[in-house]
């Protein structure tokens, strides 16, 4: 690791990267993310890869914070997930509430439920309240 003088924050070199490594890493500068070393531990941790990275990219998730990332990938914030969200209705809910749905068990299917008992249009912050208060 070297000093980065401009902000004062650990930058990764390319040595002792192994096979993780030095691709991941230019990936990711390619991409705008400049990881620090923990950043890159944690990534690598939970799976939060380069290719995982483009597929939220292609859900219109392609700058989120790479600490969000990492929290994706521990909530189960998937692909998957969000473009199952965007068919019901839910097109680009923010980072947070991603997690927070996750957290809290908002899944596709219970907003499915939800739609077809009547309760429409309900925001990401009503659902996961109607959840945390065992209202299913």
């Amino acid at each position: 690791m070297t000093e980065n003088s401009s902000q004062n924050k650990p930058s990764i070199g390319f040595i002792g990267l192994g096979s993780m490594g030095t691709l991941m890493v230019q990936r990711l500068h390619q991409a705008g993310y400049q990881p620090d070393a923990d950043e890159l531990v944690a990534m690598r941790i939970h799976g939060a890869t380069p290719e995982w990275m483009a597929q939220l990219k292609n859900d219109g998730y392609g700058q989120v914070d790479l600490n969000q990332l990492i929290a994706f990938r521990i909530h189960g914030v998937s692909p998957d997930f969000i473009e199952r969200l965007q068919k019901l209705g839910y097109q680009h809910p923010e980072p947070d509430q991603l997690v927070a749905m996750r957290i809290h068990g908002v899944t596709p299917d219970f907003i499915a439920n939800l739609k077809s008992r009547g309760m429409q249009n309900l925001t990401v912050d009503q659902l996961v309240s109607l959840r945390i208060h065992g209202i299913d």
